[in-house]
């Protein structure tokens, strides 16, 4: 059973939620990765807010919750999945090393002169580790070496997310190049934070609430009749409406629950571009919690499009 299935309420898991659909929004649409990024980080705070709610130790920091966070929600898969992905190892050798900001800031750099070697080993260092603990992984694949990688990728996300709060402005003048430097590292950040986040949120990728034709009976079930899986009642909150015979639902966390069918399938990855073809232009799919006998989860679900 996850940590999310024992919450009391949904508290901060839905502004979490929101941040992740506006990401995914800009996602389709092609924003910029910085922004998307942003969203997706601003995601992963509430939801670190909401996991901090729920343990018995102090943390010395944001910064070691973060670590300590992602290091418990990995441990609970198989992590050799998420490390040998391609988009953390894409994020591993990513070129040029991903730079700290704030060590860049201490040392007062100018963004009108190249930057010296020793200033770039030092800003680069977190990102140094984490590529030599990659490599030693890779060598010798035990435990401590798979959570020396795990701690590794959890510190250069944080600088990361660090990195994109701060402006521009130097004693210099300003770092007119940081927005594109920026952008550039946030391409391959936000792949590993949509990894990371499945994972923080349960698997919602594996999970779809049905209120409409695809449920079991209905007209459009033998759409997912193919996928193995399994069906539970849940509720859902928000409001249901129809126009052309075909139902639509609009998540709103403050409304009413309405009764729901959630399908949990591990064949759903594979499965959700013909699915979001299917139900076309009208609808959008996002990510809401729900409510079943056991505590709530996360899933995806297919609600009106607004835009």
């Amino acid at each position: 059973m996850s940590w999310i299935s024992k919450l009391e309420s949904q508290g901060q898991i839905t502004v979490a939620l929101t941040h992740y659909n506006q990401a995914m929004t800009q996602i389709h649409t092609e924003q910029s990765f910085v922004e998307i990024a942003r969203l997706l980080f601003n995601a992963m705070n509430k939801i670190q807010n909401e996991w901090v709610s729920t343990q018995t130790v102090f943390f010395d920091g944001d910064g070691k919750a973060f670590q300590t966070m992602i290091g418990e929600a990995l441990s609970s898969m198989d992590s050799s999945c998420f490390i040998s992905s391609e988009e953390v190892s894409t994020l591993v050798y990513f070129e040029p090393l991903i730079m700290d900001h704030k060590v860049l800031t201490k040392n007062q750099y100018n963004p009108n002169q190249e930057l010296k070697p020793e200033l770039v080993r030092k800003a680069g260092r977190l990102h140094h580790k984490l590529l030599n603990a990659f490599k030693t992984y890779n060598s010798e694949r035990t435990d401590e070496n798979t959570k020396r990688v795990i701690k590794r990728i959890s510190e250069l996300l944080y600088v990361v997310r660090s990195n994109i709060a701060h402006g521009e402005k130097t004693p210099y003048g300003p770092d007119l190049n940081k927005r594109e430097r920026d952008e550039h590292v946030c391409k391959g950040v936000v792949p590993v934070q949509l990894l990371l986040l499945d994972v923080l949120l349960d698997s919602p990728q594996k999970k779809l609430v049905v209120y409409g034709t695809l449920a079991p009976g209905n007209a459009n079930n033998q759409v997912l009749s193919d996928l193995h899986g399994t069906w539970e009642h849940c509720k859902i909150n928000g409001i249901l409406s129809e126009s052309g015979g075909y139902p639509f639902f609009e998540w709103i966390p403050s409304a009413l629950s309405i009764d729901a069918q959630l399908f949990v399938s591990d064949d759903l990855p594979a499965h959700w571009d013909r699915l979001d073809h299917f139900e076309g232009p009208e609808y959008i799919r996002t990510l809401i919690p729900a409510s079943k006998n056991d505590g709530m989860c996360i899933a995806n679900v297919y609600e009106i499009n607004r835009l």
